[in-house]
């Protein structure tokens, strides 16, 4: 009966309860619950990526959250409860800081502690953008003999979190027996999940350096000391 009751008050949506929760990350999601008419339900229920302006009844809007997923479940007396769950970030701009893990990694390290550098963090690149610039540090010159490779340099910060220095400043030298080239940190590997207008980077860094014994004429690189 009380249900019946609720059912014939409601015009479209009655937003009943908002939930927030933020990752470690900085990406944050928002909960909303609302009563809605079930006879309405396929015409209310929000596309994914409708921003949060667009549809909450909240009186504080976010719009760089969007819906991500939505789910019902058909109450007594014509009304279903609509769970619609939006990410993205509250605030109108910028982007939240970076997460910087050390990982201990046999055999990573060159002149530094054997381990990798994780970054983890939020960027409003798109994957287009993010295959072509990774963390969007100097590219630079990798290896001794043509042809040259190219590297990608740790950047100094990400999202104004300051990331680890080079154990040692990176450095060219050359004697009769070898020569080598000592790089820093070097991107080695990304991946990202697009979770609504932003995308879930994380970036993988490595000791590096090119390196050629002139007698054997054998190359080496990232993770060998000369």
């Amino acid at each position: 009966m009380a249900f019946a009751i609720i059912g014939s008050q409601i015009n479209t949506k009655i937003l009943q309860r908002q939930n927030f929760s933020k990752e470690p990350n900085g990406l944050e999601t928002i909960i909303e619950s609302y009563a809605i008419k079930t006879e309405n339900r396929d015409t209310l229920v929000p596309n994914k990526n409708t921003t949060h302006t667009a549809f909450s009844l909240s009186s504080t809007k976010y719009p760089r959250m969007v819906v991500e997923s939505v789910t019902t479940e058909e109450q007594d007396g014509g009304v279903t409860q609509m769970l619609v769950t939006f990410v993205g970030t509250t605030t109108s701009s910028g982007l939240p800081p970076a997460i910087v893990r050390l990982i201990p990694t046999p055999d990573a390290g060159i002149y530094g502690p054997a381990m990798i550098i994780e970054a983890e963090y939020l960027t409003d690149l798109s994957e287009t953008q993010f295959i072509l610039n990774g963390c969007g540090g100097q590219v630079i010159e990798v290896g001794l003999i043509p042809p040259f490779g190219t590297g990608i340099k740790m950047p100094s910060n990400i999202n104004g979190t300051v990331m680890p220095s080079d154990p040692r400043t990176p450095f060219s030298q050359q004697t009769s027996q070898f020569a080598i080239k000592y790089h820093g940190y070097l991107q080695q590997s990304i991946a990202c999940e697009k979770r609504g207008l932003f995308l879930v980077a994380r970036v993988i860094f490595i000791e590096s350096q090119s390196g050629l014994f002139v007698s054997g004429a054998t190359p080496f690189s990232s993770g060998k000391k000369a």
